[in-house]
């Protein structure tokens, strides 16, 4: 008798499994476009770079505080002018989707081409 109501009991409760529905979905919140795509929006090619026509890579670090704006942004690069133009042009940015934890620092490289 206990073996048929345990029977019973478990092909109700898996009946009930294969017809339920969730409720809520899961979303993840990756963003449309990665940072690397984001930056590019905002960094043009930098003017000390324009009178050799030369290809460069510069290394920023930076993190993204709660209203998603770039903030303690540094650039590793040993020409100071191409420094303060990268800083001119990304500080106080937005990037959307990467807002949440301020603690996280992001390294990107950037690659510039000669236009």
């Amino acid at each position: 008798m206990k073996k048929s109501i345990f029977l019973l009991t478990l092909v109700g409760f898996l009946a009930t499994q294969a017809y339920a529905t969730p409720t809520k979905t899961r979303k993840t919140k990756a963003p449309k476009e990665n940072m690397e795509q984001q930056l590019a929006k905002y960094v043009s090619y930098p003017d000390a770079l324009k009178p050799t026509q030369r290809a460069g890579v510069v290394v920023i670090q930076f993190r993204v505080n709660s209203a998603n704006e770039l903030c303690q942004l540094e650039v590793f690069s040993k020409n100071d002018q191409i420094n303060n133009a990268l800083l001119r042009q990304l500080t106080g940015k937005k990037l959307t989707g990467y807002g949440s934890d301020a603690n996280e620092l992001h390294t990107v490289r950037l690659r510039f081409q000669p236009e």
